[in-house]
């Protein structure tokens, strides 16, 4: 009896050793997803240095904002359109950089706390929001810069807040 038991639990050892390999990933899916474009969202916060105001006779936009900046997120520090301010801090220190909103860039400009025929002056807090192409790292040629993997910059909205006593 005890020979039998010995057997009856020597299969049952036996068997998970059968079991199917574990599965390997499918690389055409991983393929399918580097052939999708992604993009990441853009955001930087400062205060006015000056703004142009489009010309609403002309078909393309002349509108530009620029700003020091204050604040920056990680996608924005990250895609080579802001220099390091600090050198001597890790990372990309974006306190200082005056960014400049392109011309010909489409975005909704929102002014927040003018009264009558108050407009945007300089000191102003603007925020900038928008979305930036970016390929994966699996997805990019080997050796290529994290910066490289950005691409360009789709502003879509444009906030000037009043901070000046009305």
């Amino acid at each position: 009896m005890t020979l039998a038991a010995l057997a009856a639990a020597g299969s049952f050892i036996a068997v998970p050793a059968l079991a199917p390999a574990k599965m390997r990933h499918d690389t055409s899916k991983m393929a399918d997803n580097c052939a999708k474009a992604h993009s990441a969202g853009f955001a930087v916060a400062g205060t006015l240095v000056s703004v142009t105001a489009d010309d609403p006779a002309t078909a393309a936009s002349e509108a530009t904002v620029t700003l020091e900046l204050t604040a920056a997120n990680r996608h924005a520090r990250k895609s080579g359109d802001i220099a390091d301010q600090d050198a001597a801090k890790p990372g990309v220190q974006p306190k200082g950089f005056v960014f400049t909103v392109p011309a010909g860039d489409a975005y909704v400009l929102r002014l927040r706390g003018y009264e009558g025929t108050d407009t945007p002056s300089v000191g102003d807090k603007v925020h900038v929001r928008g979305r930036i192409a970016v390929t994966k790292p699996r997805c990019a040629a080997p050796g290529t810069s994290v910066a490289d993997r950005y691409g360009a910059i789709d502003v879509r909205r444009v906030t000037i807040g009043d901070r000046d006593a009305d």
